[in-house]
């Protein structure tokens, strides 16, 4: 019996020894694939860092959700006055175009600059002139001029006194003079 409790008490220190130190292993090399330190308390100060570190995230979360909240409100109230704005720009486009089509339907009438103004009053005032004269002295001043210088003269003047006049120019100067009015 002595030999049995010898061989028993040989295989207990045999098999724990051994089982101790693998489980002890595996311990440590189950510690440094976690990112734990080696020899720590497995969960007292991990706890509290953890509690710590949530509590700091959560703050900087909150911090940026505010941040991130009054940009969205800025950016919200910007579209709003873009928007405005460009509706007001495609009022007023719509405004051009409109006015655009008007002027396109409307006859346009050169403006008559000041000079050519002048031009048509001292014409008229020449034209009243011969218009008043007797037919033969105005056919007679009129003889001198060429027919492109009289033509602006006496096509304003009416059709007997214009009719009076040619009578008594030189024949030729008269047939010129008809031709060019013929042509206006």
């Amino acid at each position: 019996m002595s030999d049995q409790k010898s061989s028993k008490q040989w295989i207990l220190p045999l098999l724990i020894i051994p089982l101790l130190l693998l489980l002890f292993t595996a311990y440590l090399v189950l510690n440094y694939a976690n990112g734990r330190p080696i020899f720590s308390m497995p969960f007292s100060s991990e706890e509290t860092t953890t509690q710590s570190s949530t509590s700091s995230q959560q703050a900087d979360l909150e911090k940026r959700l505010k941040l991130a909240n009054g940009e969205i409100k800025k950016l919200r109230v910007q579209a709003t006055e873009q928007a405005d704005v460009l509706q007001a720009k495609e009022q007023e486009v719509v405004r051009l175009i409109a006015e655009r089509d008007r002027l396109k339907k409307t006859p346009v009438t050169p403006a008559a600059t000041s000079e050519e103004t002048d031009k048509k009053k001292k014409a008229a005032n020449v034209t009243d002139v011969y218009a008043e004269m007797p037919p033969k002295e105005a056919a007679n001043i009129l003889n001198e001029l060429s027919p492109t210088e009289v033509v602006p003269i006496i096509q304003d003047i009416d059709a007997e006194q214009q009719a009076a006049i040619m009578a008594k120019m030189d024949p030729k100067k008269a047939a010129a003079l008809t031709q060019l009015l013929a042509v206006e």
